[in-house]
Order: structure tokens, then C-alpha cells, then sequence
């Protein structure tokens, strides 16, 4: 809550205890049974805005200056003895007022006269809601103020944490195009120029659109086709993946690099120099609905102990950035690996 709302929170609750005086005036027939709009502007009026201003005074002493100052320092019994001396310093106040102040207008809030002591639980009693309330806002702006820090912490805490994952992205696969492209260039193959080219539209990518947490549906794809293209001339037409997309592809939006990681386990795990078993690549959309198929063979003469790093990656930036928007299965039957991702995309 700004300062401007907070200012308007608080005129708003002194007005509030205003009008209920000015109507307890009213409905207890201080202007008798016809209303003298005359007398209740010219002395029921002035004497309400009086004993508002006292209240209003003695709680932002108490909660500016009594609260902040001694009662969260830890000094409980200074802070109850201060309360006490504001009541004592407050008293003479109403004691004036009622004593010399209000007669001059024509007004007795007692039939008795006041004295000091009488002042004095008059101050008290009419204070008492307002320590209250005072106490109650002063922990709750508290509590407030901790909450929002600590969301700000966890916010940080969670970019730190994306930016970790995403910067693990296995670079594996980076090292393997680039000595490929080199082998094109030493061959002088007309290869050679498209796969740079691809190359650099995929590091571009990764670079600079990455950067953002989401980005469209249409650039993901068009990244994974890119690692598609430079992983087919990269075997020199040995990879046999069938890649294809359906649905309507328009503003979606989903987190970037949040693919590859399947991809490239493919790639580095599965086997895919028949035709008529490739790797399975498929995506459809469906509005809002992101669904993601992948399924190899398993290359069952090539062992990785670190295989699973990369997709304990990829569940846990899922985790964090699709809680209960997404489904993931991944299964192995028999010699084929299967991924099944369903994602619940953002506008």
C-alpha cells in the first residue's frame, strides 16, 4: 500500500469517528426534537472536531513516536509508563477544554464538573481503543512490510535459481556442432555455411531471447528445428528424426529452453540411423494447450552415469515455473524412451 492510500486510509477512519459523533449528537437530542441546523454548525460542530483532533493527536503520538520508539525496542514496562504520562500530559488538555473552552461556545458534555482526576479517566477511557488500535496497525504495517520483503526474497532467490538451471544447459551439445562444422569447412562442403549460420541463430537465441523468462511458442520451435537441422548435417544425412508441429501456432508464450534438454538426451542416449525407427519428435497446440511427444530408441551400447542431470533440470524448472499447469511422464518400454509433457501456456 503506497503512502497516498495509507494517507486516505487514515483520513478516512477520523472522518468515520466524526460522523458517528455527529450522529450520537443527534440521535440523543442534544439539538432537541426539531434540529437547529444554526446550533449544530456554530457549537456541535466545533466541539466534535475539537474532541476528534485530541483523539487523533494522542494516537499517532502513541503510534508514531510511544510504539516504534520504546515498545519494539523491548521496553514493555517504559512503554506502559509513557502511555500513562501521555494520559497525564493529555488530561489538563481535556480538562480546558470542558472547563474553559466549551462553555465559551455554549457546550457541557457533563452535568457534573470536571476535575482533574475525572479529567484524567475521561482521557483514559476515551484513548483506550485508539492504544488498541494504534498497537494493532503498528504490528500489522509490521507484518505487512516482513511479508512483502520476503516475497521480494523469494522472487530473488527463484530468478537466481532459473538462471542457475538455465545456464546449465548442457553445452555438450554446442561442442559437438562446432567440431562438426569445423570437419564441414576442412571438407569444404556447401554444408558448411548453412550450418554456421544455423549456429548462430541458435546462439543468438540463447544469448539474448533467453533472457527473458518467457518468450513465444514460435521461437522455440523455430530453436528446435535449428538443433534438428545442425544434428541431421552433423551425421551427414545419417539422422533419421521426424520433427513436425500441428495446431495453431500463434502468441503463446512458454519458457524458453525448456525443450532441449529432452532433445539432446535423444540425441546423446538414442539410436537413429534407421528410417524406419527415428526419433519422434512431435508437438501440437491447442489454443493454450502446449502438448510435446518425444520417443527414441535407446542406444542400450552407450552408458551415461550423468544422463539424468539434465532432466532432473528440466522437472525442476517446470516445477517452478508451471506449478500445477503442467504434466510430465516420462517412461521407458521396453527399447524406446517416451517423454509426454503437457503444458497449460501463459498469454
Amino acid at each position: 500500500m503506497n503512502k497516498k492510500w495509507l494517507f486516505y486510509l487514515h483520513f478516512g477512519y477520523w472522518l468515520l469517528i466524526l460522523a458517528q459523533n455527529l450522529l450520537e449528537a443527534l440521535g440523543m437530542g442534544v439539538l432537541g426534537t426539531q434540529i437547529d441546523w444554526f446550533l449544530f454548525f456554530s457549537i456541535v460542530l466545533p466541539v466534535k472536531f475539537l474532541q476528534i483532533g485530541c483523539l487523533a493527536l494522542f494516537f499517532y503520538v502513541n503510534y508514531l513516536l510511544l510504539i516504534p520508539y520504546i515498545l519494539k525496542k523491548g521496553n514493555l514496562i517504559k512503554y506502559v509508563l509513557s502511555v500513562l504520562g501521555c494520559i497525564l500530559i493529555f488530561s489538563p488538555l481535556y480538562y480546558l477544554m470542558e472547563q474553559i473552552v466549551y462553555p465559551l461556545i455554549g457546550w457541557k458534555s457533563y452535568e457534573r464538573d470536571l476535575d482533574f482526576s475525572f479529567a484524567f479517566i475521561i482521557t483514559l477511557s476515551a484513548n483506550f481503543v485508539n492504544i488498541f488500535l494504534g498497537l494493532l496497525l503498528s504490528y500489522l504495517m509490521d507484518w505487512r512490510t516482513l511479508r512483502a520483503e520476503k516475497e521480494l526474497v523469494e522472487k530473488e532467490q527463484l530468478k537466481t535459481e532459473l538462471a542457475f538451471l538455465k545456464s546449465q544447459v548442457n553445452p555438450h551439445y554446442l561442442f559437438n556442432t562446432i567440431n562438426d562444422i569445423y570437419a564441414l569447412t576442412q571438407q569444404q562442403s556447401e554444408e558448411a555455411p548453412v550450418a554456421l549460420l544455423k549456429l548462430s541463430e541458435l546462439l543468438r537465441y540463447m544469448l539474448r531471447e533467453s533472457d527473458d523468462p518467457y518468450v513465444l511458442l514460435s521461437s522455440e520451435i523455430n530453436y528446435l528445428d535449428n538443433v534438428v537441422a545442425l544434428q541431421k548435417i552433423g551425421q551427414k544425412g545419417h539422422a533419421h528424426i521426424k520433427f513436425e508441429v500441428s495446431g495453431i501456432v500463434g502468441n503463446q508464450k512458454i519458457a524458453p529452453l525448456i525443450l532441449i534438454n529432452f532433445v539432446e538426451n535423444a540425441f546423446k542416449h538414442g539410436v537413429f540411423i534407421s528410417s524406419k525407427d527415428p526419433i519422434q519428435i512431435l508437438i501440437f497446440v491447442d489454443r493454450h494447450d502446449f502438448n510435446f511427444h518425444l520417443k527414441n530408441k535407446i542406444n542400450t551400447a552407450r552408458k551415461d552415469k550423468t544422463g539424468g542431470i539434465g532432466l532432473a533440470n528440466v522437472k525442476r524448472r517446470l516445477s517452478l515455473l508451471y506449478p500445477y499447469r503442467h504434466e510430465l511422464i516420462i517412461n521407458q518400454q521396453n527399447d524406446y524412451f517416451i517423454v509426454d509433457l503437457k503444458i497449460e501456456l501463459y498469454d
